[in-house]
């Protein structure tokens, strides 16, 4: 009997010890690195692992536009090509997605400029990363700031601007820019009204707004809505 309670005894502590050793395992097997980011970013955070590296949810990622763009000429279904122009690795050195590899857009609506200035608004869908070895890698993942591209309030101020300034009026075409860029359209109108104006910047006001439009390698930044996990490369 003590021959067997001694021999059970010493399996336990074997198997102790190699459960021990392969909880030791699990925890060296994962480090945690800092991802090179944007300013604002919620985190930084990347678990690297042997089977494969996961950029955490809410980390944010820089695209480029890999063509001209203009929403004028795209409908929805259409897809958009983004360009990774710089490799996407951690502040320690971990090459996470390589350079020139691309993420690819799906266009679920697009809402066509409306009177009074309003301007088109593109919405997405970016489907996958595709690498330059040919992988393709899923991808939950939305626009940073808004849900939808638009232009801004400057490019809104311009177009009123010079519609205002075509048909006769430097004063109201300044009163529109102000108000646009501040965000009141109609304090715009109030001052170019007072400036000297009143006809070109009503009409420049009241006129639909504009169409998206971007530069080839026009910077989008995107924020991860799930773990993004890539190939160890």
């Amino acid at each position: 009997m003590f021959k067997k309670i001694m021999s059970l005894t010493i399996l336990s502590l074997i198997f102790s010890s190699l459960s021990l050793q392969g909880l030791a395992y699990s925890y060296n097997d994962t480090d945690v690195e800092h991802l090179q980011t944007v300013k604002d970013a919620k985190i930084d955070l990347v678990k690297i692992t042997p089977s494969g590296n996961v950029i955490q949810k809410e980390n944010n990622l820089v695209v480029n536009f890999a063509q001209n763009f203009n929403s004028k000429y795209y409908k929805t279904g259409d897809y958009v090509q983004f360009i990774f122009e710089n490799d996407v690795k951690t502040i320690e050195g971990t090459l996470l997605i390589p350079c020139n590899s691309s993420l690819i857009a799906r266009i679920t609506c697009i809402e066509s400029p409306k009177w009074f200035s309003r301007n088109a608004k593109v919405y997405m869908e970016f489907t996958h990363i595709l690498l330059p070895d040919g992988t393709n890698i899923p991808v939950c993942v939305e626009l940073a700031k808004k849900k939808y591209l638009q232009e801004g309030a400057k490019e809104t101020a311009g177009k009123i601007a010079a519609y205002t300034l075509s048909i006769g009026g430097v004063g109201s075409g300044l009163g529109a820019a102000i108000g646009v860029a501040a965000g009141h359209t109609i304090t715009g109108l109030i001052i170019g009204g007072s400036i000297g104006g009143g006809v070109g910047l009503v009409s420049g006001v009241v006129s639909p707004g504009l169409h998206y439009k971007a530069k080839k390698g026009e910077k989008v930044i995107l924020e991860l809505q799930d773990n993004l996990k890539l190939p160890v490369k």
